[in-house]
C-alpha cells in the first residue's frame, strides 16, 4: 500500500492518504500527543469524510471517549487495540448528508 503525506488545515501531527478495496483512507498518529491534540487532529480529520466511502483512521494512546460523545450523531467506528497498548480507531460517516457535528468543538471534556 502506497501512503502519500497530505497536508491537512488544523492539523498539528502529519497525515497520510491511501486506496484500499475502492475506500480512501486518511491517517493520523495522535498517541505522542498530549490533550488536546488529538481531539484537534480527529475534528481536523473527520472534515475530510465527505462521504460514505472515506475512513479516517486515527492512532491514540486509549479511546477518546469525548471525541466519541461529540460525533455519535454523524459517524460511526470501530476500534481495536494494538500490540503495544495503542488503540486504532476507523472512523465513517453515517451517511452522505452534511454533518451535525460542531468540529470547532475540540474541548477534550466528554
Amino acid at each position: 500500500m502506497d501512503k502519500k503525506q497530505i497536508e491537512v488545515t488544523g492539523a498539528s501531527e502529519p497525515f497520510f492518504t491511501y486506496e484500499k478495496d475502492g475506500i480512501i483512507y486518511y491517517e493520523f498518529d495522535s498517541s505522542e500527543c498530549v490533550p488536546p491534540e488529538p481531539m484537534v487532529n480527529a475534528m481536523s480529520g473527520l472534515q475530510l469524510l465527505d462521504n460514505q466511502n472515506k475512513r479516517l483512521v486515527m492512532i491514540n494512546m486509549k479511546k477518546p471517549m469525548g471525541l466519541l460523545a461529540k460525533i455519535e450523531a454523524d459517524f460511526s467506528w470501530e476500534d481495536e487495540e494494538l500490540e503495544d497498548g495503542r488503540v486504532k480507531l476507523t472512523f465513517s460517516k453515517k451517511s452522505d448528508e452534511k454533518t451535525t457535528a460542531d468540529f470547532t468543538d475540540t474541548k477534550c471534556g466528554g
